[in-house]
């Protein structure tokens, strides 16, 4: 019986030290140190401790060769930050909540089985 193995999700929260304001609440502030651990937190309660999360600030970001791909992509297409990367791949551009970020988890975790 072959073994049934959980996809890891590695989840990446590029960002900026300028958040947008909303006025209907659509976003969170992701540079946040509460805003990281709860998202964490919830990520860990529904998905268990498969899922990988990390937040990046461009600003304090060292020059490697993915983040300088990023900065150039987010240039070129005119992409607003913060971005939800989910493997190394872009899922929401611009503000996004807890819940949405949940439910982007969870659609790859279902594409991915």
């Amino acid at each position: 019986m072959p073994l049934l193995i959980k996809p890891t999700v590695e989840i990446t929260i590029l960002d900026d030290s300028h958040p947008e304001e909303c006025q209907a609440g659509c976003g969170i502030d992701w540079s946040s140190p509460e805003a990281q651990a709860l998202a964490r937190q919830q990520i860990k309660n529904r998905f268990g401790n498969e899922i990988k999360f990390s937040y990046l600030k461009l600003s304090n970001a060292t020059a490697s060769g993915d983040m300088l791909q990023w900065e150039e992509e987010i240039r070129k297409k005119n992409l607003l930050l913060p971005l939800l990367l989910l493997n190394g791949q872009l899922r929401i551009s611009g503000l996004f909540d807890i819940r949405q970020l949940l439910d982007t988890i969870e659609a790859e975790i279902e594409i991915g089985r």
